[in-house]
């Protein structure tokens, strides 16, 4: 894969309340260090070249070998935010990833569009995305997720991400790649850590739900491959997408040097509210079994993940894919380790919550928004939610699970948590 300018960009070292993480930018690496590890990066960080004790230098090299390159490097430490160490939930000390709706703007006017974009959409000012990635980079973020809308149609997309290089920001992106012309695809292969393309079925399937076609999809990831662009295809799972897994599944483990595939679980917001139906309404046994099939399959010939989202469907009833899987399984992320920004610079616990703003950058400082009121209260409601059902609040896994999204009822689990009996969602208030 050919290397593009984010082997430029230094490490980047943050405290955190268990020590500390290091993160590379080149392949987005994250290593989380405990205390002693996280005292001794800081030393190494300041004078790599002071003298090391056998210990503290066999730990250097092992960091050493998790990374594309220590030796040489500069290493950025940036200080977390302060937070509240009676936190009813775990938070990071700032959000590592922020997931920025940069435009309204696009022209397919898809019928599951969650952000129900429209080519008459506005694009977020350049002054205020510059201004916003400022205080995205001062709490010591690493990765800014570029979504919409379609990004590509923001007029200043190269100051975009021109401006995230200079911040030493990993800027990700989500394309139809309606839009992706030379110029365009120059620009991602030299500044983007990874490009998103969605895959919600195979052929006329895929027609169903976007309108630029699934012939152009092919061509969109023909281009982005012969570029070396790390591409990664995205699944939204609704019932009816898990229906045709087999197909997506057989597609995708037929596409040579994609960077790897992720499924993620239907959200009913925007015009998708009447356009899907989420995996809440299957059988959580069979949701299991099914996403445990997929991912073992297609691990043997790529990377796959999943998002937080889905984690209860993937938690299972200690199955060997269980016990594997808990490593990599993550509770609901909004605003413990995430945040969600919109045009209009509305800080979101994430971009399918635009009910549940916390705050605007306009009106306060991402810093004080992080452990602000709203945002302590929102994180309240996460665990309270949990606490207050049985199914969540006894279960051995709740550590890693967290009890679902916090807003929406996505997906449910083999201790049935929803309390729907058959796995029909069930209305709350």
């Amino acid at each position: 894969m050919p290397m593009n300018r984010l082997a430029e960009l230094p490490l980047v070292l943050r405290p955190e309340s268990f020590g500390g993480m290091l993160f590379d930018p080149t392949d987005a690496t994250f290593l989380e260090l405990d205390h002693e590890g996280f005292e001794l990066m800081d030393a190494f960080a300041r004078d790599p070249h002071q003298g090391l004790g056998a210990e503290a230098g066999h730990f250097i090299d092992e960091v050493r070998a998790q990374l594309t390159r220590l030796d040489g490097r500069p290493i950025r430490r940036v200080d977390g935010i302060p937070l509240d160490d009676a936190a009813p939930v775990p938070v990071l000390s700032a959000p590592s990833l922020v997931d920025f709706q940069i435009t309204d703007r696009c022209h397919l006017d898809c019928p599951h569009c969650y952000a129900s974009s429209t080519s008459q959409g506005e694009h977020a000012p350049i002054a205020d995305i510059l201004f916003a990635l400022e205080q995205i980079a001062d709490v010591g973020a690493y990765q800014v997720a570029l979504g919409g809308g379609e990004p590509l149609l923001h007029p200043d997309l190269e100051r975009v991400l021109t401006r995230c290089h200079e911040l030493g920001l990993v800027p990700n992106l989500t394309t139809s790649g309606l839009h992706l012309g030379e110029r365009n695809l120059a620009l991602i292969a030299d500044y983007c850590g990874a490009v998103g393309i969605s895959l919600e079925g195979v052929g006329d399937a895929f027609d169903v739900y976007r309108k630029s076609g699934f012939a152009r999809f092919q061509q969109v990831l023909a281009k982005l491959r012969a570029r070396g662009v790390p591409t990664v295809l995205q699944v939204t799972l609704n019932t009816e997408t898990f229906a045709q897994l087999d197909a997506i599944t057989e597609f995708c483990r037929h596409q040579e040097d994609i960077y790897g595939v992720i499924f993620l679980a239907f959200k009913p917001v925007g015009r998708g509210a009447a356009f899907g139906t989420p995996l809440a309404a299957i059988e959580p046994g069979r949701v299991h079994e099914r996403l445990q099939q997929t991912f073992f399959t297609l691990s043997e010939v790529t990377r796959v993940g999943f998002d937080c989202c889905l984690t209860p469907g993937v938690t299972g009833t200690g199955s060997t894919f269980d016990a594997h899987a808990a490593r990599y399984l993550e509770g609901c992320s909004a605003l413990r380790s995430s945040i969600g920004l919109l045009p209009n610079l509305d800080v979101l616990p994430c971009t399918f919550t635009p009910e549940h703003a916390v705050g605007n950058l306009h009106e306060q400082s991402l810093r004080e928004i992080w452990q602000g009121l709203a945002t302590r209260r929102f994180r309240d409601h996460m665990a309270q939610r949990a606490a207050n059902n049985a199914s969540c609040s006894s279960c051995a896994k709740y550590g890693y699970c967290l009890g679902g999204c916090p807003v929406m009822e996505l997906v449910n689990c083999s201790r049935d948590y929803l309390g729907s009996g058959l796995g029909i969602p069930v209305t709350r208030a």
